[in-house]
């Protein structure tokens, strides 16, 4: 795909995943990595450690 981008990631702990999983929100402290160029108001993929999606979210 030509002038397509990867999607941002942001990796969160394994006890984030449940409520994350549930619709709460990622907060800083369950961050374990993220893409470097994550800004306020990106769409982010939020993964387990393991590299297993969560869901979609918006960074804030």
């Amino acid at each position: 795909m030509s002038g397509a981008t990867r999607p941002k990631r942001v990796i969160v702990s394994d006890d984030a995943v449940p409520f994350v999983a549930r619709g709460g929100r990622v907060f800083s402290k369950l961050v374990l990595r993220a893409d470097p160029d994550v800004s306020p108001g990106d769409e982010v993929l939020v993964l387990d450690r393991n590299g297993r999606l969560i869901t979609a979210a918006k960074a804030y």
